[in-house]
């Protein structure tokens, strides 16, 4: 039965496999998409080019920034992708940030790419301005941000208590097992 269970860890490859495609067409669709709107952009700035005006169309500054949001949600794929390959498959040699061993690691970095989608989420929101109250936005915004702050701060809380506890019991039983094996003074 263990054999099975060892087996079917490899499933896992299909979500990698899906998550890794996902994040490689937010990058690659992302990046052209923002080339193109630099070249456009500097073809304006410099007279080169004269698109046409669209309505809908919103300012450099917020097309820019929501580039930036498809690049942190690749991202986030993709950090999701390689955390369950080296979770359930096998280790890959990254830099220290990108190395994750345990699910808690996998959840601190996504948590940290999501408050920064986020953000970004809502500095889209202000600088595209229009009739939407920012106070509720801000708020809608800031109390996950926050309880995902006070879930991390509790779990590390949790961690350094169960490191402390483990220190003690290791202190105690080595006291007992030195106090164990003193050897007594003979009498004679």
């Amino acid at each position: 039965m263990s054999r099975f269970f060892v087996a079917t860890r490899y499933l896992i490859i299909i979500p990698i496999i899906g998550l890794g495609l996902a994040a490689a067409v937010f990058f690659i669709f992302g990046g052209f998409g923002l080339l193109r709107l630099l070249i456009e952009g500097l073809g304006e700035y410099f007279g080169i080019l004269h698109p046409e005006p669209h309505p809908e169309e919103l300012p450099f500054m917020i097309e820019v920034v929501e580039f930036v949001h498809t690049f942190l949600i690749g991202t986030v794929l993709y950090i999701t992708a390689i955390g369950f390959y080296q979770l359930f498959i096998r280790e890959i040699k990254f830099p220290g940030w990108l190395k994750i061993d345990s699910t808690e690691e996998l959840e601190t970095s996504l948590i940290g790419v999501t408050v920064v989608v986020l953000a970004v989420n809502f500095l889209a929101v202000v600088f595209t301005g229009g009739n939407i109250d920012l106070l509720s936005q801000g708020a809608g915004i800031a109390l996950p941000i926050a309880a995902l702050g006070v879930f991390l701060g509790l779990r590390s809380w949790g961690a350094r208590q169960d490191t402390e506890r483990h220190k003690m019991r290791h202190k105690e039983v080595s006291a007992l097992d030195s106090t164990e094996n003193r050897q007594l003074p003979d009498d004679h």
